[in-house]
């Protein structure tokens, strides 16, 4: 269901003029399920808002605002039934500040569909009740970056961001060379933009109009598609200079598009626009994203600890810069064997032994679980190449993945001899036991995704044999389970290897172990094909 919806840029009272053109384009292009109104609604002295608030005059369509609404109406409330049920409030905050995420829904499913905080959004329909659209108000920026998961599968974005300011850096990887990127807009709706990903960003209170080429919101070839944002700013109402101040579009809620149409790229579509210097605000402590591909980390260069194969002091996965996304400047590139169209094959950090290996996706995929399939396949031809010449050697692998404290999915590749495969499930098992862990056989054909759910920490364990083991992870998990099992006797018999921090080696030292996997792995590695 397509639905017909006007936007506009500041009214600052000049509420006739507005409501006069809306009611034309309404007879004329309708009818419009509502007007949007961004920037100033009712301006310096609220000449304009008597008459429609005493019902003499009349609100053509009804109209969602930003901005307060209350000290124009009186703290008695409505005092019009007329007015209640066609001007509606979208955020109490102050205008220049206040800004909405709205998600459209033809027909109300109940209960809220958006990311929600401790400032829950309200639901509103017209009188027609021939939809209802759901609300996220932006309290403030520490809740929404604590709820909205840009980086989730599951989370497609919303449908339209109503903010009364542009955000900063919008113009930047276009040509738009009128627009001064660092001194126009601001840093906080930069990062709304950037968290939340609308397909529709309108905005007012510079009195400019602009549309901005329509821009991503993933890493090209190396995370799924995602929809596009279309950016447009409006003028002010009834501007001297004529700058369009009204936007009519249609728009098909995401709920009810199919992905194929929902994620399509079109001509011309930019990479996203902003930076680190557009999302930072004065004042506040840095904060990486990992949109921002030049950013460094906060500690480099501080004599901190760098944080490797995701060992980590058990802090929530960040925005920053991941050290595994092969985009990322962070990625240690010396240790890399083999890149495919959606994964790589890399040394380990701390390696066990000199052929242990990590797979991982090219983009940033935390765990198997809802990994895109194209993801799982390829992974899977990894595997398939690594058995094959393990073989060939005398070897055979096992894969394990500790989703625990890490924010990239590292599947861990550690070969055994050959003769003791046959151990490895039952030193899993047995040693899970006499720790009391929860780690159990799951049959071969069952997914992961059946067992655990999206955030749910877990460990995975695949023998030489193809056995699977899976068990979920509470408090107190050893982070060096896999390797402490594999380090046993009865397997590679190196328990002092178990700490991966005490096999750390030189620079120089991992370039030669890379080097040598790489001959190793080059007659079985079907990207070379």
């Amino acid at each position: 269901m397509s639905l017909k919806i006007l936007v506009s840029g500041d009214a600052e009272g000049n509420l006739a003029s507005l409501f006069k053109k809306v009611e034309a384009v309404n007879k004329k292009a309708g009818p419009f399920e509502m007007l949007l109104c961004v920037g100033s609604f009712f301006g310096p002295g609220n000449l304009g808002w008597q008459d429609y608030k005493t019902g003499r005059c009349k609100v053509p369509i009804p109209v969602y605002i930003l901005g307060k609404l209350i000290e124009y109406l009186g703290h008695g409330g409505w005092s019009n039934e007329k007015v209640r049920t066609h001007v509606s409030v979208l955020q109490g905050r102050s205008t220049r500040s206040s800004c909405s995420l709205l998600l459209l829904r033809p027909e109300f499913l109940g209960g809220d569909t958006c990311p929600s905080s401790e400032n829950s959004p309200t639901s509103r329909s017209d009188n027609s009740d021939r939809f209802k659209i759901s609300i996220y108000s932006l309290q403030n920026l520490q809740a929404l970056e604590g709820n909205l998961r840009w980086d989730d599968s599951r989370y497609p974005g919303v449908d339209i961001l109503l903010t009364s300011d542009w955000p900063k850096g919008i113009s930047n990887r276009t040509r738009a060379s009128e627009v001064r990127d660092l001194e126009v807009g601001s840093a906080l709706v930069s990062r709304l933009a950037l968290l939340s990903r609308p397909r529709y960003h309108f905005c007012g209170l510079h009195g400019e109009h602009y549309e901005r080429t329509p821009y991503r919101n993933h890493q090209t070839g190396a995370e799924q598609a995602k929809p596009v944002t279309r950016f447009i700013a409006l003028g002010k109402v009834g501007n001297k200079e004529k700058k369009k101040w009204l936007y009519a579009f249609n728009i098909t809620p995401l709920k009810n598009m199919e992905r194929a149409e929902l994620v399509a790229q079109p001509v011309g579509v930019t990479e996203i626009p902003f930076l680190q210097e557009h999302i930072e605000i004065q004042g506040e402590k840095k904060q990486q994203f990992f949109f921002d591909m030049n950013a460094k980390m906060e500690d480099e260069g501080k004599g901190k600890k760098r944080k490797n194969d995701g060992e980590d002091s058990g802090r929530k996965a960040p925005v920053g810069p991941c050290w595994f996304c092969l985009s990322s400047p962070e990625v240690e590139k010396h240790l890399i064997v083999s890149v495919g169209e959606h994964s790589y094959l890399a040394l380990a950090k701390g390696a066990l032994t000199p052929d242990h290996v990590m797979i991982l996706p090219i983009g940033h995929h935390q765990c198997l679980v809802n990994l895109p399939e194209e993801v799982s396949q390829e992974i899977d031809k990894f595997k398939s190449a690594l058995r094959k010449m393990f073989k060939k050697n005398g070897k055979a692998p096992v894969f394990f993945e500790r989703n625990f404290k890490c924010q990239h999915l590292q599947l861990q590749v550690v070969p055994v001899i050959k003769d003791d495969a046959t151990v490895v499930k039952k030193e899993f098992l047995d040693q899970a036991s006499s720790r009391e862990m929860d780690l159990n056989e799951i049959p071969s054909h069952v997914p992961i995704a059946q067992l655990a759910v999206q955030g749910q920490p877990y460990f995975f364990v695949e023998t030489p044999n193809k056995d699977k083991l899976f068990g979920r992870i509470d408090k107190g998990f050893p982070l060096q389970f896999g390797r402490e099992v594999l380090c046993c006797p009865s397997l590679l018999d190196m328990e002092e290897r178990a700490d991966w921090k005490a096999c750390k080696l030189s620079q120089e030292e991992e370039m030669e172990h890379t080097k040598e996997f790489r001959k190793l792995f080059s007659p079985f590695d079907f990207t070379l094909e």
